[in-house]
């Protein structure tokens, strides 16, 4: 389903766009770093394709959370072509597992209460073993839930297996164990809820305004989620970002 921003974009969204990044850094310590992480990858597609020569185009690092069930060793390797070998503008890293529902009741996780401890443990490890087998050194020890959503349980487990972060929605609960740091995002650009267009634009850019304050925004990115819009608002995006000294694009290897 395509947000309801994507319908009808002003003509001045450059401007705005601009002026909410001002407001946050004058808000805030004047630099902010910024990260951009695109959830759901395993499948090369035409969508994919486009998001990812856009990133290069603007040399814009972005961290790729991968469904392991759904990656295979030619899979990767058609991905691979896509972004170049061995490159530290991309941050391969784990998407859960299957990336299914396990919760009978209330909202969707993968990796929630419903589940005991040694089956998430032995998900999470069958995960991170599987992804190793595939990238190699390619593979970075972060950890997105599906969903930005898991237990604690979760939280404890991928400490134990080695993982060096997890990355969540803002104010995500449970708190993470303090040597886990939760890399958090706090700007959805593609699976908003409101269904209006002018409303969402607006909560958007209040989004990038109160993150960049806050010294760190996390963007995240759909890309099956995405039409020629929101392509080109993305677009617009990055080259803002990198149009501004006071902006630091990083990936999460420099956010642990």
């Amino acid at each position: 389903m395509i947000s309801a921003l994507y319908e009808s974009i002003p003509d001045n969204i450059g401007e705005r766009i601009e002026e909410s990044i001002a407001k946050g850094l004058a808000n805030g310590t004047g630099e902010a770093r910024i990260f951009f992480r695109a959830d759901d990858i395993g499948v090369p597609g035409k969508q994919f394709s486009k998001l990812v020569q856009m990133f290069k185009n603007n040399s814009m690092p972005l961290c790729l959370a991968v469904v392991p069930t759904w990656l295979t060793t030619p899979r990767f390797e058609k991905l691979q072509q896509l972004t170049g070998k061995k490159s530290s503008q991309w941050c391969w890293h784990q998407h859960g597992w299957l990336h299914r529902n396990h919760e009978t009741n209330g909202k969707k996780q993968e990796f929630g209460p419903a589940r005991a401890a040694d089956e998430q443990l032995r998900d999470l490890a069958n995960g991170k073993d599987r992804l190793l087998s595939i990238m190699g050194n390619s593979f970075s020890p972060f950890f997105t839930p599906p969903w930005n959503r898991c237990s604690i349980d979760t939280l404890l487990g991928l400490h134990n297996l080695g993982f060096q972060a997890v990355s969540r929605s803002h104010n995500a609960k449970p708190v993470s164990p303090e040597k886990l740091p939760d890399i958090q995002i706090n700007i959805d650009l593609h699976t908003r809820k409101e269904t209006d267009a002018k409303l969402c634009l607006n909560n958007l850019l209040n989004e990038v305004e109160q993150s960049i304050s806050s010294g760190r925004g996390g963007i995240m990115i759909h890309h099956q989620r995405m039409n020629q819009s929101s392509y080109d608002f993305l677009e617009l995006l990055l080259v803002k970002v990198n149009s501004d000294p006071h902006l630091h694009p990083v990936t999460f290897q420099e956010l642990k």
